[in-house]
Protein backbone atom coordinates (compact mmCIF):
# COMPACT_ATOMS: atom_id res chain seq x y z
CA UNK A 1 0.00 0.00 0.00
CA UNK A 2 1.58 3.35 -0.58
CA UNK A 3 -0.65 5.32 1.65
CA UNK A 4 -0.21 3.48 4.72
CA UNK A 5 2.08 1.71 6.63
CA UNK A 6 0.72 -0.78 9.62
CA UNK A 7 3.76 -2.31 12.57
CA UNK A 8 3.18 -4.86 14.51
CA UNK A 9 5.25 -2.98 17.39
CA UNK A 10 6.63 -5.02 19.89
CA UNK A 11 6.31 -4.55 23.50
CA UNK A 12 9.15 -2.66 25.24
CA UNK A 13 9.59 0.01 22.44
CA UNK A 14 8.77 3.23 22.90
CA UNK A 15 6.48 5.05 20.11
CA UNK A 16 8.34 8.49 20.53
CA UNK A 17 11.35 9.63 22.18
CA UNK A 18 11.36 11.28 25.84
CA UNK A 19 13.72 11.41 28.97
CA UNK A 20 15.90 8.81 29.16
CA UNK A 21 14.23 7.42 25.70
CA UNK A 22 16.31 7.31 22.68
CA UNK A 23 15.00 4.26 20.59
CA UNK A 24 12.02 4.28 19.57
CA UNK A 25 9.81 3.86 16.57
CA UNK A 26 9.88 7.58 15.40
CA UNK A 27 13.53 7.56 15.04
CA UNK A 28 13.69 4.23 13.34
CA UNK A 29 11.26 5.77 10.66
CA UNK A 30 14.02 7.76 9.06
CA UNK A 31 15.25 3.95 7.59
CA UNK A 32 12.22 4.93 5.14
CA UNK A 33 13.81 8.38 4.08
CA UNK A 34 13.32 12.21 5.26
CA UNK A 35 11.51 14.79 4.64
CA UNK A 36 8.22 13.92 2.67
CA UNK A 37 9.22 10.24 2.40
CA UNK A 38 9.46 9.70 6.05
CA UNK A 39 5.79 7.85 7.46
CA UNK A 40 4.12 9.78 9.98
CA UNK A 41 2.86 8.62 13.15
CA UNK A 42 -0.85 9.13 13.53
CA UNK A 43 -1.88 7.52 17.20
CA UNK A 44 0.62 6.29 19.74
CA UNK A 45 0.51 2.45 22.17
CA UNK A 46 2.50 2.52 25.20
CA UNK A 47 6.01 1.11 25.49
CA UNK A 48 5.22 -1.78 26.78
CA UNK A 49 1.80 -2.61 25.33
CA UNK A 50 1.98 -4.42 21.57
CA UNK A 51 0.37 -4.99 18.40
CA UNK A 52 -0.86 -2.53 15.49
CA UNK A 53 0.64 0.73 14.64
CA UNK A 54 -0.29 2.83 11.79
CA UNK A 55 1.50 5.15 10.00
CA UNK A 56 0.54 7.43 7.11
CA UNK A 57 3.57 7.14 4.11
CA UNK A 58 2.50 10.90 2.86
CA UNK A 59 1.76 13.64 4.63
CA UNK A 60 -1.86 13.53 3.10
CA UNK A 61 -2.57 10.27 4.59
CA UNK A 62 -1.71 10.66 7.43
CA UNK A 63 -3.44 13.63 8.02
CA UNK A 64 -6.41 11.80 6.79
CA UNK A 65 -5.90 8.98 9.01
CA UNK A 66 -4.84 11.46 11.88
CA UNK A 67 -8.55 12.96 11.63
CA UNK A 68 -9.98 9.32 11.69
CA UNK A 69 -8.37 8.87 15.01
CA UNK A 70 -9.60 12.97 16.10
CA UNK A 71 -13.47 11.93 15.31
CA UNK A 72 -13.37 8.52 17.08
CA UNK A 73 -13.85 6.52 13.70
CA UNK A 74 -11.06 4.25 14.38
CA UNK A 75 -12.32 1.17 16.28
CA UNK A 76 -9.83 -0.69 18.42
CA UNK A 77 -9.67 -4.09 19.52
CA UNK A 78 -7.24 -4.79 22.40
CA UNK A 79 -6.80 -8.13 24.39
CA UNK A 80 -5.60 -8.36 27.87
CA UNK A 81 -5.35 -10.90 30.41
CA UNK A 82 -6.49 -9.24 33.75
CA UNK A 83 -6.76 -10.47 37.32
CA UNK A 84 -10.15 -11.51 38.71
CA UNK A 85 -13.33 -12.71 37.01
CA UNK A 86 -15.19 -9.11 35.99
CA UNK A 87 -18.44 -8.94 37.09
CA UNK A 88 -20.65 -8.05 34.92
CA UNK A 89 -19.07 -9.79 32.30
CA UNK A 90 -19.52 -7.17 29.91
CA UNK A 91 -19.87 -3.97 30.04
CA UNK A 92 -18.78 -0.06 29.65
CA UNK A 93 -16.46 1.66 32.15
CA UNK A 94 -17.48 5.16 31.93
CA UNK A 95 -14.87 7.09 34.02
CA UNK A 96 -13.18 10.44 34.52
CA UNK A 97 -8.80 10.34 34.61
CA UNK A 98 -6.86 13.00 35.73
CA UNK A 99 -2.64 12.73 35.00
CA UNK A 100 -0.98 12.59 38.51
CA UNK A 101 2.72 12.77 38.77
CA UNK A 102 5.71 13.48 36.75
CA UNK A 103 8.38 12.43 34.00
CA UNK A 104 8.95 8.65 34.36
CA UNK A 105 6.12 8.43 37.91
CA UNK A 106 3.07 10.21 35.73
CA UNK A 107 -0.01 7.83 35.98
CA UNK A 108 -3.76 8.93 35.52
CA UNK A 109 -5.96 7.69 38.62
CA UNK A 110 -9.80 8.23 38.59
CA UNK A 111 -10.57 12.09 38.71
CA UNK A 112 -12.82 13.86 41.76
CA UNK A 113 -16.49 14.83 40.88
CA UNK A 114 -15.57 18.50 39.19
CA UNK A 115 -12.32 18.48 39.20
CA UNK A 116 -11.23 20.97 36.34
CA UNK A 117 -8.05 19.01 34.87
CA UNK A 118 -10.12 15.88 34.41
CA UNK A 119 -10.98 14.14 31.03
CA UNK A 120 -13.90 11.72 29.80
CA UNK A 121 -12.27 8.17 29.25
CA UNK A 122 -15.03 5.49 28.20
CA UNK A 123 -13.64 1.77 27.80
CA UNK A 124 -15.65 -1.14 26.46
CA UNK A 125 -15.20 -4.57 27.79
CA UNK A 126 -16.01 -8.34 26.82
CA UNK A 127 -15.08 -11.39 28.38
CA UNK A 128 -13.44 -13.81 26.02
CA UNK A 129 -12.13 -16.49 28.30
CA UNK A 130 -11.87 -17.54 32.58
CA UNK A 131 -9.14 -19.17 33.46
CA UNK A 132 -9.62 -21.32 36.87
CA UNK A 133 -6.28 -19.28 38.44
CA UNK A 134 -8.32 -15.91 39.04
CA UNK A 135 -7.77 -14.45 35.75
CA UNK A 136 -9.68 -13.21 32.39
CA UNK A 137 -9.13 -13.03 29.04
CA UNK A 138 -10.99 -9.47 28.28
CA UNK A 139 -11.36 -7.43 24.88
CA UNK A 140 -11.50 -3.98 25.40
CA UNK A 141 -12.20 -1.29 22.84
CA UNK A 142 -11.39 2.31 23.83
CA UNK A 143 -13.88 5.22 23.35
CA UNK A 144 -11.75 7.76 23.89
CA UNK A 145 -7.59 7.74 23.56
CA UNK A 146 -6.71 8.71 27.09
CA UNK A 147 -2.92 8.04 28.18
CA UNK A 148 -2.90 4.79 29.85
CA UNK A 149 -6.78 4.75 29.70
CA UNK A 150 -6.83 0.91 29.77
CA UNK A 151 -4.58 0.36 32.49
CA UNK A 152 -6.20 3.15 34.62
CA UNK A 153 -9.79 1.87 34.08
CA UNK A 154 -9.07 -2.08 34.93
CA UNK A 155 -6.95 -1.25 37.89
CA UNK A 156 -10.10 1.12 39.28
CA UNK A 157 -12.89 -1.78 38.84
CA UNK A 158 -10.21 -3.98 40.65
CA UNK A 159 -9.21 -5.83 37.28
CA UNK A 160 -5.50 -4.79 37.39
CA UNK A 161 -3.78 -5.63 33.62
CA UNK A 162 -1.51 -8.60 34.58
CA UNK A 163 2.31 -7.97 34.22
CA UNK A 164 1.45 -4.10 34.66
CA UNK A 165 4.22 -3.02 36.89
CA UNK A 166 2.59 0.79 37.08
CA UNK A 167 -1.08 -0.25 37.46
CA UNK A 168 -0.83 -3.50 39.35
CA UNK A 169 -1.43 -4.53 43.32
CA UNK A 170 0.50 -7.25 45.11
CA UNK A 171 -2.36 -9.52 44.07
CA UNK A 172 -1.67 -9.03 40.59
CA UNK A 173 1.61 -8.97 41.06
CA UNK A 174 1.74 -12.57 42.52
CA UNK A 175 -0.40 -13.77 39.98
CA UNK A 176 1.38 -12.44 36.97
CA UNK A 177 5.05 -14.04 38.20
CA UNK A 178 7.25 -12.94 35.20
CA UNK A 179 4.95 -12.33 32.96
CA UNK A 180 5.05 -8.91 31.10
CA UNK A 181 1.87 -6.11 30.30
CA UNK A 182 -0.87 -8.72 28.94
CA UNK A 183 -2.24 -5.61 26.89
CA UNK A 184 -1.86 -6.06 22.99
CA UNK A 185 -3.47 -3.80 20.32
CA UNK A 186 -4.91 -6.67 18.54
CA UNK A 187 -7.23 -5.14 15.54
CA UNK A 188 -8.11 -1.77 14.01
CA UNK A 189 -10.80 -0.98 11.95
CA UNK A 190 -10.72 2.63 10.10
CA UNK A 191 -11.90 4.32 6.81
CA UNK A 192 -8.96 3.87 4.39
CA UNK A 193 -7.45 7.44 3.09
CA UNK A 194 -7.92 6.21 -0.48
CA UNK A 195 -11.89 4.92 0.39
CA UNK A 196 -13.11 2.05 1.62
CA UNK A 197 -12.19 0.38 5.13
CA UNK A 198 -8.83 -0.73 6.54
CA UNK A 199 -8.79 -3.37 8.90
CA UNK A 200 -5.42 -4.42 10.33
CA UNK A 201 -4.68 -7.61 12.66
CA UNK A 202 -2.10 -8.15 14.46
CA UNK A 203 -0.26 -11.60 15.71
CA UNK A 204 0.01 -12.52 19.60
CA UNK A 205 3.81 -11.12 20.88
CA UNK A 206 5.50 -13.26 22.42
CA UNK A 207 4.76 -11.53 25.99
CA UNK A 208 1.22 -12.29 25.31
CA UNK A 209 1.37 -16.16 24.34
CA UNK A 210 3.35 -16.07 27.08
CA UNK A 211 0.70 -15.63 29.30
CA UNK A 212 -1.74 -17.28 26.88
CA UNK A 213 0.22 -19.98 27.42
CA UNK A 214 0.16 -19.99 31.15
CA UNK A 215 -3.32 -19.72 31.81
CA UNK A 216 -4.40 -21.61 28.94
CA UNK A 217 -6.58 -19.55 26.57
CA UNK A 218 -6.53 -20.14 22.62
CA UNK A 219 -6.54 -17.38 20.09
CA UNK A 220 -9.17 -19.52 18.32
CA UNK A 221 -11.91 -18.72 21.27
CA UNK A 222 -12.05 -15.37 20.22
CA UNK A 223 -14.74 -14.29 18.39
CA UNK A 224 -13.74 -11.92 14.67
CA UNK A 225 -15.91 -8.98 16.35
CA UNK A 226 -16.32 -9.59 20.54
CA UNK A 227 -17.82 -6.64 20.12
CA UNK A 228 -20.93 -7.62 17.35
CA UNK A 229 -24.13 -8.35 18.74
CA UNK A 230 -25.49 -4.68 19.81
CA UNK A 231 -23.57 -4.16 22.46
Amino acid sequence: DDEVLALNKPSGLAVQGGTKTTRHVDRLLSAWGEGLERPRLVHRLDRDTSGVLLLGKTPAAAARLAGAFARRRAQKTYWAIVFGNVQPYEGIIDMPLVKTGVGDREMVIPAEPKDPRAEPAETEYVTISRATQRAAWLALRPRTGRTHQLRAHMKAIGHPILGDPKYGDEASAELSGPLKLQLHARRLELPHPSGGRLTIEAPLSPEMKAGFERFGFHENEAPADPFAGGR
